[in-house]
């Protein structure tokens, strides 16, 4: 999988030899009339920063496993994510064939992403990757590589949404503007502090980033459809204007889910949280395989 330096070097400089940092490719650095070959199978060598920097090789190839990747989670939580699950390779079959279905009846299209790295022994007797980390295997991809692989090989994968889009509409006109304001924030806050009252809503969920608002028809449409929300959060009362917000949202995405929130009652916080937290991660996909 492709490391940016900065993320080898931090990774390098906190746990040191202790994690594997394996090159997946031959390194030659140019040194004077020389040249300092690092091999592939070996441990990535910091010593050699400022001439990666000189080569401008800003990303390196590094050998996946499961210990670099929850290091990766755990120091850089906004650029590397939890899967949503390991499949098998025929469960893997059948999720993108419904994704497939799903996306022939929504204007919004979702992907299946590969969360790991599969390899196989190349002719140099080297690991070479046949599923990428990041690699979108929809079924054109999936039909090249899954030959590949063997039968029994378990994949971690994600679907590519993620996150809450809090809508709670807000006129500046409204009578009952300031209430609505103020019950309006009082969910954004519940949301974001929702680790703190006991409730991680998906373990790939970050309130601090994942959190999105939306106070009319127009934001939430562009929000949505920009940011790729697991979650609609609805606020306040279903007047008309809002029903018709959320049924053109209806209109463009069948399969995105909501739930209705009139008001975030402090001694109901808990149990809000958890409903949310239920909703969130249902695999819409899986259901429908």
């Amino acid at each position: 999988m492709k490391l940016k330096l900065s993320e080898l070097m931090t990774l390098s400089e906190k746990y040191g030899d202790e994690l594997d940092l394996i090159l997946l490719n031959d390194i030659y650095i140019p040194a004077g009339t020389k040249v300092i070959e690092l091999k592939a199978g070996t441990q990535f060598n910091p010593a050699y920063y400022e001439d990666y920097k000189k080569m401008n090789l800003l990303e390196i190839d590094i050998r996946y496993d499961e210990r670099l990747m929850a290091k990766l989670i755990s120091n850089f939580p906004e650029i590397y994510h939890q899967p949503d699950g390991r499949r098998s390779v025929i469960e893997i079959d059948r999720i993108i064939d419904s994704l497939e279905t799903m996306n022939l009846s929504s204007k919004r299209k979702r992907s299946l992403i590969s969360m790991c790295e599969i390899y196989r022994i190349n002719q140099n007797g080297y690991d070479e990757p046949v599923i990428f980390y990041g690699d979108k295997l929809d079924k054109i991809r999936w039909n090249q590589v899954k030959v590949k692989i063997n039968r029994n090989t378990l994949i971690d994968y994600k679907v590519d949404e993620r996150g809450i889009v809090i809508f709670y509409p807000l006129m500046a006109g409204d009578p009952n503007y300031a209430s609505k304001f103020i019950q309006f924030t009082e969910l954004v806050s519940m949301i974001v502090e929702s680790r703190k009252n006991g409730v991680i809503l998906y373990p790939d969920f970050n309130p601090q980033t994942d959190v999105f608002t939306a106070n009319n028809k127009m934001e939430l449409l562009k929000i949505y459809n920009d940011n790729r929300p697991s979650l609609v959060v609805v606020g306040g009362e279903l007047d008309e204007e809002c029903k018709n917000s959320l049924l053109q949202l209806k209109q463009f995405d069948k399969y995105a889910k909501m739930i209705l929130i009139k008001s975030p009652e402090p001694q109901k916080r808990l149990a809000t949280l958890q409903e949310i937290s239920k909703i969130y991660g249902k695999r819409v996909w899986e259901e429908e395989t």
